[in-house]
């Protein structure tokens, strides 16, 4: 089975502070970490390949300046890395992205399953997997929190996460899959794998190599953008708390009870 996972970097420090500067948000002048929820689609597709065989390959779309993160994924044992990376891509909203994503999956060719993390922690969206599915025109199922089963012949059996209950579908290959976080133990790279991160060559992919249309990657293709982002009035965050220290638990309790109280807005009245 051959496999590809889509990672993303994000900003470290906070948004908020940079819209300020710039007005909007830029990951060229910003220090990058992978995205957290990426790791467990990552190791889900690891997962997988020990079991059945086959390839992992990560997908991302960024500056030119992700290589050091990409080394970190490199370093799980992952077969290939690629990057897609170039001007034009720059200012991508969800659609845009799902677009460049998909140009560079078809381009990679003879995969039997696509990976996604649930959604990034700076968007938020959860928008660029099922839309991603879209433009390969495969099937895909959201909130996966197990891959029970996975056979090329046969297809999949996964299971998908609701809020008040979890469901059984079994669907065809090709297909995409939004992984849960939680759903797995993302393993530590070992020294040998490290050590192989360090060399590992990253080709970059821009637009030409693609063959995409213009007009429809970057901002141009982006028929939304980001303008600002800012904490809401009178909700600023603060990092002022109350350490609170009891020999008896009970007292500790009864304090901790009381404090709530203090906040409660009285529409229940019952602490448990």
């Amino acid at each position: 089975m051959n496999i590809v996972v889509c990672v993303k970097q994000v900003m470290l420090h906070d948004m908020a502070d940079e819209s300020k500067e710039t007005g909007g948000t830029s990951r060229e002048a910003s220090q990058l970490v992978n995205n957290a929820n990426d790791y467990y689609a990552v190791e889900e597709a690891l997962k997988l390949k020990d079991r059945y065989g086959g390839t992992v390959t990560c997908l991302s779309m960024g500056p030119e300046k992700c290589h050091e993160q990409l080394r970190d994924i490199a370093a799980l044992g992952v077969d290939r890395i690629v990057l897609l990376s170039g001007r034009e891509f720059a200012g991508a909203d969800t659609l845009a992205t799902s677009y460049t994503l998909a140009a560079g999956i078809r381009k990679l060719g003879g995969f039997q399953l696509v990976l996604t993390g649930e959604q990034s922690l700076d968007g938020e969206t959860g928008q660029v997997g099922p839309s991603l599915a879209e433009q390969l025109g495969i099937v895909h199922v959201a909130n996966v929190s197990e891959i029970c089963s996975a056979h090329d012949d046969r297809g999949m059996v996964v299971k998908r996460e609701l809020e008040d209950r979890e469901i059984t579908i079994k669907l065809p290959l090709p297909a995409l899959l939004c992984i849960r976080k939680h759903i797995n133990q993302p393993r530590i790279p070992s020294v040998v794998g490290l050590m192989k991160a360090k060399t590992a060559k990253i080709p970059v992919w821009g637009p030409d190599d693609l063959g995409i249309e213009q007009g429809r990657v970057g901002l141009g293709g982006s028929p939304t953008r980001v303008v600002g982002v800012y904490h809401p009035a009178g909700k600023e965050r603060t990092a002022n708390g109350e350490i609170i220290r009891y020999a008896d638990d009970q007292q500790c309790a009864a304090h901790i009870l009381s404090k709530i109280g203090a906040c409660d807005d009285k529409r229940t009245g019952v602490f448990t």
